[in-house]
């Protein structure tokens, strides 16, 4: 019997790093091409960034180093908050409904100071009571003994939870802990999903 909701943040609730690229293409001289081609290159540091062993500062000086780009980082700065916190429609009223008879809980691979934009702008995420940011644990959903971790601080069972996500390698590492997971690809198919299985 399910009585734990997992859910991921962005792109499945709202929009997160994922798309800046556009933003950036639109207000800069530099390309989407360019600007996804630099994010790779710094990929590791951008990890390591979300687990919390650098800061936002640190990240957009690394992205920004050697390139020839044209921008300063608290502009840059500011394009990626345009980004940020775009509500993903239909989530929210799925949750909304869900929380009257489950445990909800949110568990997002996120960069700390964009989060604290986020919750600063965004107050119907304060709808989860629990919130797990790798930043403050230091570690991915991909990385070893994340879902662990957060069942046993809430002390629920695998068996009981499921996790939705966007990500298949973050189902799967789910999956492997005992927790079934529910690919996210927009509200329609997550509420069909749900209904399927007896939980909406």
């Amino acid at each position: 019997m399910v009585k734990n909701i997992i859910f991921d943040l962005s792109e499945v609730i709202i929009s997160g790093y994922h798309g800046v690229e556009k933003i950036i293409e639109q207000n800069t001289k530099i390309s989407a091409e360019e600007f996804l081609a630099r994010k790779k290159e710094v990929e590791d540091i951008f990890l390591d960034t979300i687990r919390g062993k650098y800061s936002e500062d640190e990240y957009v000086e690394y992205l920004l180093n050697g390139t020839n780009w044209n921008i300063n980082k608290e502009k840059l700065k500011e394009l990626i908050r345009e980004n940020l916190n775009i509500p993903v429609n239909g989530t929210m009223d799925i949750i909304k409904k869900l929380k009257i008879n489950y445990n909800i809980i949110l568990l997002s691979d996120h960069v700390k100071e964009w989060m604290e934009y986020i919750s600063k702008n965004n107050k119907e995420i304060n709808i989860f009571e629990h919130k797990y940011f790798s930043y403050t644990y230091g570690k991915l959903k991909a990385d070893p003994g994340c879902f662990q971790y957060v069942l046993e601080t809430m002390h629920i069972k695998a068996k009981e939870t499921i996790f939705i996500d966007d990500y298949k390698i973050n189902i799967e590492v789910a999956n492997k802990n005992g927790i079934q997971g529910i690919i996210f690809r927009n509200a329609k198919q997550l509420e069909k999903e749900l209904i399927k299985r007896n939980i909406l």
